[in-house]
């Protein structure tokens, strides 16, 4: 029995040699074999080519290290195995730690035969078996019951998920998942094992996605291109020439327009899978489905066309000096803006901060300037914020809120403003 093994590991390797050699095996320990003058290298290439079995330890410092000597071992065991038996016992890994035979750095041929488990170099009831069969001469090898290693798994990378993870022949149950990567100890693998990662994370999606029922992946593809078909409106944010606050400039598109069209359109041709005279059974269902589908989200993107006439949105500010309330009011502001220019994209615009004073008169006045039918301004008083909706013709308030900030957020001050500025437009404004 020849023990490889690092030199950091040196005490456990000593232990297991102990307990083999209680059990009456001859057991190769450099530390003892190995005397001044002796040919170091070819005494263990020497020891290798006659032993009768090579028992590497490994361990989470065999892991870690690049290089050692005992790779040499390793791979001069290895090559002597390619001229054995496929049954015969030579190979014999110890782990002396909690390291595991998926994805760990050993050679390829490790993996294939069963492992013993030795924490510290203890004695095991398993290592104690092992010791008494080798004793009384049996030398069949030990089927592997773990994994193959990451490597193996990964070998055919330019298959589809579904084939490089499909079960093996007479399996009849759902494909099975595959082994997350070992995480390297060295930095300059881990951009391979991101990649490992990554690869793990679409192969585990695919698989779980394959487990689902027919139907349930036809409703999923059909939410998917929903979910694409409307979106629409990209935003981004600028800050002002004067350098106040940050406010959201929106690509405004013509929301409604457009999506009824595209709705239509797609209520048309699913309208058409549905009434082809082959359809039937699942599919022709979930055709239908899809229909009342489309038909209900066109509906509701008539609801929320808009509310009559133009509105326009003067920056929110706070007393001057009051750091904190300008912040809240910026944010509170840009969350108001975002919450109606999505529902009603058309009809809303900011007005420059400076376009307008804050009195009635003024405002109506920078309202019909820009065009607009209401205009609505906002000020963080440091106890609440309060906003008033008035109109171009009438130079009056239509709608004053007040709304506490004591234990609210930006978001939800948000949501409570365009909640009321819909009931007072007589529509629901925005949907946050």
């Amino acid at each position: 029995m020849f023990i490889s093994y690092a030199s950091e590991n040196r005490e456990a390797a000593r232990l297991i040699k102990g307990i083999l050699e209680s059990a009456g095996l001859e057991v190769w320990f450099d530390e003892s074999e190995l005397v001044g003058g002796d040919a170091w290298d070819q005494k263990i290439r020497r020891q290798i080519r006659e032993c009768t079995y090579f028992m590497p330890v490994i361990s989470a410092q065999t892991e870690a290290r690049r290089e050692g000597y005992f790779r040499r071992e390793w791979r001069l065991a290895v090559d002597r195995s390619h001229d054995m038996a496929d049954d015969a016992m030579f190979l014999i890994p110890v782990a002396i730690d909690a390291t595991t035979e998926a994805g760990a750095r050993v050679p390829e041929k490790f993996t294939l035969v069963q492992w013993l488990r030795c924490p510290g170099g203890s004695s095991t009831p398993s290592l104690a078996a092992l010791a008494a069969r080798l004793a009384s001469g049996e030398h069949s090898a030990v089927p592997a019951a773990a994994p193959p290693s990451i490597t193996q798994a990964r070998r055919p990378a330019a298959a589809p998920p579904s084939v490089s993870t499909a079960a093996p022949a007479g399996h009849t149950g759902p494909p099975p998942m595959p082994p997350f990567p070992h995480r390297p100890p060295d930095r300059r693998d881990r951009l391979r094992y991101l990649a490992e990662v990554v690869w793990w994370v679409l192969s585990t999606a695919w698989l779980i996605f394959q487990r689902f029922p027919r139907w349930v992946r036809f409703l999923i593809v059909l939410w998917l291109l929903f979910g694409v078909l409307f979106k629409s409106c990209s935003r981004t944010y600028t800050t002002s020439p004067e350098g106040g606050i940050k406010s959201p400039v929106v690509e405004l598109g013509k929301k409604s327009d457009a999506e009824s069209a595209r709705l239509k359109e797609a209520v048309g041709k699913l309208d058409k899978l549905a009434g082809e005279p082959g359809s039937a059974g699942l599919g022709a269902g979930l055709a239908k489905a899809g229909v009342e589908i489309a038909r209900a989200v066109s509906r509701e993107v008539e609801d929320d066309a808009a509310w009559a006439g133009q509105l326009g949105l003067v920056p929110f500010n706070a007393a001057p000096g009051d750091a904190a309330g300008g912040k809240l009011a910026d944010e509170v502001f840009s969350r108001v803006f975002s919450q109606l220019s999505q529902s009603n994209p058309s009809q809303v615009k900011v007005v420059p901060a400076d376009a307008a004073a804050q009195d009635d008169a003024s405002l109506a006045a920078a309202a019909a300037k820009a065009g607009n039918d209401y205009i609505l301004a906002g000020r963080d008083t440091g106890a609440e914020i309060v906003v008033k909706l008035v109109g171009a013709k009438q130079a009056a308030t239509l709608w004053t809120g007040h709304f506490p900030t004591e234990g609210e957020g930006s978001r939800e001050l948000a949501e409570q403003i365009c909640q009321g500025l819909g009931t007072a437009l007589g529509q629901k404004a925005a949907k946050p």
